[in-house]
């Protein structure tokens, strides 16, 4: 994407957009930023990134910038029906994320995934088994760490890692991941969605763009994103504790890859169905890309859980207690 003739009109100074702002002005494009909110930390970031050449504006001043602007892009946090974007897109505006825009420059596989629960700790699994086997893997996305803030860190060697949540996932037409991965889909976020039927369309939105080259990975235990199997071009891998499917399943205590021996499910140190069919979506992937029955083990041993997420802390008088804030 050339960009030195774009005028940008960030709207949203958290981390994702901070980060977006950061590498359209490093691509020459002139940036306008915006937020609703005008706490400490919002004017912080707006001096930072005016002192990088970026201009502050306020809402009063919206209204007449808008026609100049060629493309808006939304932090996760601004909804796609703010008035901003909504008046933007009445003008022909391209309107766009940060998870896109980063896309649009990474040249390195993608892992993406995505899905209502399980998102962090699987993608958190995938990175400790890659990195097990010597991959140079990346974790990024929603888990805190914005994509574009990694693209100057990755290299020919590089596996992107990225959580994907379905804020992302509503300015994205373009963007198509090498593996796409889909945990599961239950109610979440319907205030900002509206319904479940566009909630689905938003998930599913991580496999439009995949090619016949590329793989989905999805719960063959949920009914909703195993239907997805059959609305992508990719190759379909499932995931499963209940059937033996064409990927990672469970069975008798013990994880299968497409019939062959993986590792057994006590090597796993973290407890809960939900991580056995996390561990299951990491398998898949580690096996799409290639990683040794070893350093899958590896992975799976050495992996300590997530901070917050039902996590073990320590066991007191035949009590087992655990951290389980971020419920």
């Amino acid at each position: 994407m050339y960009l030195k003739r774009e005028k940008c009109l960030i709207v949203g100074i958290s981390k994702s957009g901070t980060s977006a702002c950061k590498l359209l002005l490093s691509k020459g494009a002139k940036c306008f930023v915006y937020d609703d909110a005008e706490n400490d930390s919002v004017k912080e970031a707006e001096r930072n990134l005016a002192e990088l050449g970026a201009t502050v504006v306020y809402k009063s001043e919206i209204e007449e910038l808008l026609p100049e602007i060629t493309m808006v892009v939304l932090s996760p946090g601004v909804a796609i029906d703010h008035e901003i974007p909504v008046r933007a897109k009445k003008l022909g505006k391209r309107i766009t994320g940060e998870l896109e825009l980063a896309s649009e420059f990474c040249l390195e596989p993608v892992i993406a995934v995505t899905g209502t629960n399980g998102k962090t700790t699987t993608c958190a699994m995938i990175d400790d088994i890659l990195k097990s086997g010597g991959v140079k893997s990346v974790l990024c996305g929603n888990v805190g760490t914005p994509f574009s803030s990694v693209l100057g860190s990755l290299d020919e060697e590089s596996l992107v890692v990225l959580e994907t949540s379905s804020f992302q996932l509503e300015t994205v037409s373009r963007f198509a991941p090498h593996i796409a991965v889909v945990t599961n889909i239950t109610p979440d976020h319907l205030s900002r969605h509206y319904n479940m039927e566009n909630y689905i369309y938003l998930k599913g939105k991580i496999l439009v763009n995949l090619r016949e080259s590329e793989y989905a990975v999805l719960n063959y235990d949920d009914k909703i994103v195993r239907g997805f199997g059959e609305k992508t071009r990719a190759k379909v891998v499932y995931f499963s504790t209940q059937d033996e499917v064409n990927g990672a399943y469970l069975s008798d205590g013990k994880i299968f890859y497409k019939g062959k021996f993986v590792a057994d499910l006590n090597t796993l140190p973290i407890s809960g169905e939900h991580n056995v069919l996390n561990l299951l979506a990491a398998v898949c992937v580690a096996e799409i890309v290639g990683m040794t029955e070893d350093a899958v083990c590896e992975g799976i041993r050495s992996f300590k859980g997530v901070k917050h997420r039902i996590q073990y802390l320590r066991t007191l008088r035949g009590v087992d207690y655990f951290n389980d804030s971020k419920a």
